[in-house]
């Protein structure tokens, strides 16, 4: 997409400082435009067949957890950083734990 959209501005530059054909520049143009959204296109379909393996695996494993009969008692900083995106603390006392996949779970403190 970057490489398209170099060659776009490239092009466009080009046609603001050098008498060039219309014809010729609006099909290059448009070329570019439908390159860059195919790209564009298919970087969407990707990310969002990206989240959807995350939701998988954190729901298989959300689900290997309620099988077990007892919780781990000791943390693991390492397992909290690998499914903890980001936490948000508010001044009422109500944190929220954004996951890696976007799921979000509160709880008060």
């Amino acid at each position: 997409m970057e490489v398209t959209a170099g060659l776009i501005q490239k092009l466009v530059d080009e046609n603001a400082t050098r008498k060039l054909d219309q014809h010729d520049y609006r099909k290059k143009y448009d070329g570019y435009a439908s390159r860059y959204a195919a790209l564009e296109s298919r970087m969407d379909s990707l990310e969002k067949e990206r989240k959807e393996i995350q939701y998988d695996i954190f729901s298989g494993f959300l689900a290997g957890l309620s099988e077990t009969a007892e919780l781990p008692v000791d943390f693991n900083e390492k397992l909290f950083h690998r499914l903890v995106d980001y936490a948000t603390v508010y001044s009422n006392g109500r944190v929220v734990f954004t996951f890696r996949n976007d799921v979000e779970v509160g709880t008060e403190i």
